[in-house]
């Protein structure tokens, strides 16, 4: 089994995931006791999420806590903050939230302060998922404090990208920039190819809300090669589904379609309801644009329903605008009580 496991270790350091998935599985056949198999789905648990498999990082993740619970206690913790981050990813950010509340305050009584960190870190990413962004940022900035002081160079990077994100939602352009650009240094020079791609996509988006769009598209562009390369299937959808908002902006609606349609293909693989919700609206504003008003008014209510059915509050204030825009009625009220400095008039939105 270690063979395997150091194997797999190796492919993982360098990002080659799905090489590193064939590993762990044939380590999980060579698995002769229960320390060996929650070892070995842990790890496996971790490197489904790295390719957007959440189903079945769930999976290996519930079996873990079943098998720690009975062995370690504080290895338990561990196994739920990573089914956490599962759940979140598949849109159940209550579940995650009720799982992160329970491992910090049991980081916090164990004076465990790098588990700590990343549970925060987890915990402000479910919270950017409710919908609660300024909360979000402020948990994203407490969690790149314990990594600074921990000398957690990495951990800061991704905090800097969850800060750079909830940035940009909160409608501050630059300052999302700012977080990006700092944490695409620290990836480089870390040589992470996933913190690479997240924050040139981040870089991007940040790049496409203040209209600079040629140069928006390149950041994509090399997201979307890094992403392929280590086989990450949800942010590659991200990026696509970037890459079609930024060419409904400059009114390639040809290529806009195809690349939404893309990301659709792939957000419907990995049970992303957050990602179908954002690709029915890009569709429905393109239909829209060219006078389908009726197939657009289908997809803006499906997405209305679903976003309300998930508790998905920003998107579904970007419904509601939607909706408010093909009907010819004012701005919303939600983007406000959100905390978000958003105000959309006409097709198409320019949504963070």
């Amino acid at each position: 089994m270690e063979k395997f496991i150091k194997a797999a270790e190796r492919l993982a350091r360098v990002s080659k995931y799905r090489e590193a998935l064939k590993k762990y599985r044939r380590a999980l056949q060579k698995a002769e006791d229960e320390d060996d198999e929650l070892l070995c789905r842990m790890a496996l648990g971790d490197t489904c999420r790295m390719t957007g498999d959440f189903s079945e990082a769930v999976a290996h993740y519930e079996r873990a806590v079943k098998l720690a619970g009975a062995i370690d206690k504080e290895a338990s913790i561990d196994a739920s903050v990573g089914l956490a981050l599962s759940k979140r990813a598949l849109g159940f950010w209550k579940e995650s939230l009720s799982l992160l509340k329970k491992a910090e305050t049991f980081y916090r009584k164990g004076a465990d302060p790098e588990g700590l960190a990343f549970t925060l870190w987890a915990r402000a990413g479910a919270l950017r998922i409710k919908g609660d962004i300024p909360l979000a940022y402020e948990t994203f900035s407490e969690a790149r404090k314990l990594f600074k002081e921990l000398g957690d160079i990495s951990g800061e990077g991704y905090c800097l990208c969850g800060m750079g994100g909830t940035a940009r939602v909160m409608g501050r352009a630059a300052r999302s920039m700012e977080h990006y650009t700092k944490a695409n240094q620290v990836f480089r020079d870390l040589k992470d190819t996933f913190g690479t791609a997240y924050s040139h996509c981040g870089m991007g988006n940040a790049l496409r809300m203040r209209g600079e769009h040629e140069e928006a598209r390149e950041q994509f562009v090399r997201a979307s090669q890094l992403y392929v390369r280590i086989g990450d299937s949800v942010s590659y959808a991200y990026t696509l589904w970037s890459l079609a908002k930024t060419h409904m902006m400059t009114g390639y609606s040809v290529l806009a379609y195809k690349y939404v349609k893309e990301a659709r293909s792939l957000f419907k693989k990995t049970s992303d309801p957050r990602g179908i919700i954002y690709c029915k609206l890009s569709i429905a504003e393109m239909n829209s644009i060219k006078g389908n008003k009726a197939r657009a008014k289908t997809l803006i209510t499906e997405a209305v329903k679903e976003a309300k059915e998930r508790g998905f509050a920003v998107e579904g204030c970007h419904a509601l605008a939607a909706e408010k825009i093909l009907d010819g009625a004012g701005p919303v009220e939600c983007y406000r009580k959100l905390g978000l400095s958003l105000s959309f008039k006409s097709f198409p939105m320019n949504i963070p």
